[in-house]
């Protein structure tokens, strides 16, 4: 008889060991099917604002258009040079938002000292018929490279907008700096 407890209970033991790794096996899977999810809504929002920043600059004849979340370089041909543009780092900060504009040059020279435009705000509407919105701007000045090719990380404050709101970053009116 006891033989025969024996038995039941380690049949049981094992089916309840059974049952206890698949519940764990499950758990796992639905954890990384949610960080999969995840994933892909993260990739679909940047594939949107990739479209869109692609969108806005194929019709600007002004600049060159970064919008926060696309995470992808733009080019500008300016009097310097073929540049390449990115934003990063964005951030909450006191009164507004902090942002690092890079500026890339595609040259094997390095890049000369240079001024600009840079200007922030939101926009409303589509990228087929849009408006920008509480536009505000401001010179920055770069100093030269030494290298080439020169890479130029701006650190910007862009006041009067949180990240959430900040609709796009344009850059025009790239400069050689007058030298004396």
């Amino acid at each position: 008889m006891t033989r025969r407890y024996l038995k039941s209970l380690l049949l049981m033991s094992a089916f309840a060991l059974s049952a206890c790794a698949q519940q764990s096996e499950v758990r796992q899977l639905h954890q990384s099917v949610s960080t999969l999810n995840k994933e892909m809504s993260k990739l679909n929002q940047e594939t949107v604002k990739i479209t869109q920043q692609n969108s806005l600059n194929a019709k600007s004849s002004n600049g060159v258009y970064l919008l926060p979340g696309a995470n992808t370089p733009a080019r500008l041909h300016s009097h310097i040079g073929m540049l390449k543009m990115s934003l990063k780092d964005v951030a909450p900060n006191a009164g507004g938002t902090r942002v690092t504009l890079r500026i890339q040059g595609e040259s094997n020279d390095p890049l000369p000292a240079f001024s600009g435009t840079v200007e922030w705000g939101q926009i409303q509407g589509t990228t087929e018929n849009f408006q920008e919105v509480n536009v505000q701007n401001q010179l920055i000045n770069a100093p030269a490279g030494t290298l080439a090719p020169s890479d130029v990380d701006i650190p910007l404050q862009l006041n009067g907008i949180t990240p959430e709101q900040l609709g796009f970053v344009r850059i025009h009116d790239i400069q050689p700096a007058i030298t004396q």
